[in-house]
């Protein structure tokens, strides 16, 4: 009678081992600490970034920040008004998507890469190709991840709260009552309407299975690939600056940490500038909810976005949230790759 031969504990560890000394699977590990490394220092940038790059977001911030949008002062707001735990919302979706992202990403590009140079091809074409695929691929299965982090990122901009909006000689007014709810009243040519609804506290934070589920009742499962066109296009930018970090490298003989840290933030610098729109295309698209009346959304893919955001703010629309969105990654990068690189070669 055979029996299924179970590997000790200490022949498992050897096994486990094995695979992690093989440098196509330290790509993995490395991707994983280095993201999750990366974006816990980087967070609260994150969040500021985010808050600026949506129109609403933009509006609620002025008017806390007293029309001051600086990253600093956006700071301090978010501090006084919604507490330190402010600064990293999201956190907990951030590191789901990006430990198995990263991971998924570096190993998937020294995979496709390593495919690539047995069949003879090599030089920047062969890394920007393998980035870009690699990159494609974890922008398709994770996007449901990263679209509910931006959603809780963004979740305070969408709270009711005393605001007069002035547009087509309508006037909107919200005041809050008792009993948790919001009077809105509404006056313009064609009449007055009031309405009475119920409001969330600010302060409140949902977890992230809560916005999951209610993204999923509101709006159906086609709500967790919102801006996933965008998210193609950035591919881009991952892809330039991968390509050029292989390139610059491969020029210095033996270089330092610090000087791969500083290599690394130049080239995510570059990338980040080149395709900076497609990140605020991005956010807007996941942010943005289904209409429940039949009307079409008002992002509805890259180039229509950008069209519609160029044609209502003009191009500091297009690059809202840009300098704390460049204070966030590229130091971002900057951490990750060193960290990718200590891991690879340890």
């Amino acid at each position: 009678m055979s029996t299924s031969y179970i590997p000790r504990a200490d022949e498992q560890a050897s096994q486990a081992w094995v695979v992690v000394s093989d440098p196509k699977y330290r790509h993995f590990i490395g991707g994983a600490i280095g993201g999750m490394t990366a974006a816990i220092i980087t967070s609260p940038l994150e969040v500021i970034k985010t808050r600026l790059q949506t129109k609403l977001g933009r509006s609620d911030m002025a008017r806390a920040c007293n029309q001051n949008l600086s990253t600093l002062n956006v700071l301090r707001t978010i501090l006084r008004t919604e507490s330190v735990f402010g600064l990293w919302r999201g956190i907990t979706p951030n590191l789901l998507g990006v430990i198995p992202a990263r991971a998924a990403y570096f190993g998937c590009y020294a995979k496709f890469k390593s495919l690539c140079n047995d069949q003879g091809f090599s030089g920047t074409a062969t890394n920007f190709g393998s980035a870009a695929a690699a990159g494609c691929m974890t922008a398709s299965v994770l996007s449901p991840i990263f679209v509910v982090k931006t959603r809780m990122q963004l979740m305070p901009t969408h709270v009711a709260q005393a605001s007069v909006d002035v547009h087509m000689k309508t006037i909107s007014q919200s005041l809050p009552v008792v009993g948790g709810k919001t009077l809105r009243l509404n006056l313009g040519g064609s009449g007055a309407s009031i309405g009475l609804s119920p409001v969330q506290p600010a302060s409140k934070f949902y977890s992230m299975h809560e916005v999951a589920y209610t993204m999923y009742k509101e709006e159906g499962a086609r709500a967790f690939f919102k801006g996933l066109s965008a998210s193609y296009w950035g591919v881009s930018e991952g892809a330039i600056q991968l390509a050029l970090y292989e390139e610059l490298k491969g020029r210095l003989d033996e270089p330092s940490k610090l000087q791969l840290f500083f290599l690394a933030g130049l080239c995510k610098l570059t990338a980040a500038a080149a395709t900076y729109p497609h990140e605020v295309v991005r956010t807007r698209m996941r942010d943005q909810r289904t209409p429940t009346d039949g009307s079409l959304p008002k992002y509805r893919g890259m180039f229509q976005s950008i069209g519609a955001i160029y044609k209502a703010e003009g191009a500091r629309g297009l690059y809202g949230g840009m300098p704390a969105h460049l204070m966030k990654t590229v130091p971002n990068a900057a951490i990750m790759y060193v960290v990718l690189e200590m891991v690879v070669e340890s």
